[in-house]
């Protein structure tokens, strides 16, 4: 028959177990997360940037469009 005490420090090595895969998620978690945002930051801001040439541009074209049909 298990003692109290035996069932105590089963449920406290089980919760002390929990809280280290925990911990180890929460690192992995972090980490993907870093890689992640890296990557779509050096993604999308080159995007961004060619955006911005792409709507001057096009406003370029309409400016000179609506000149030469005045």
């Amino acid at each position: 028959m298990k003692t109290n005490s035996h069932i105590k420090s089963q449920s406290e090595a089980q919760s002390l177990r929990f809280n280290q895969i925990k911990r180890v998620a929460k690192v992995v978690a972090i980490i993907i997360g870093a890689i992640i945002g890296t990557l779509v930051w050096a993604i999308v801001r080159p995007v961004i940037r060619g955006a911005g040439w792409v709507i001057s541009l096009i406003t370029a074209i309409m400016i000179i469009f609506w000149l030469f049909t005045l």
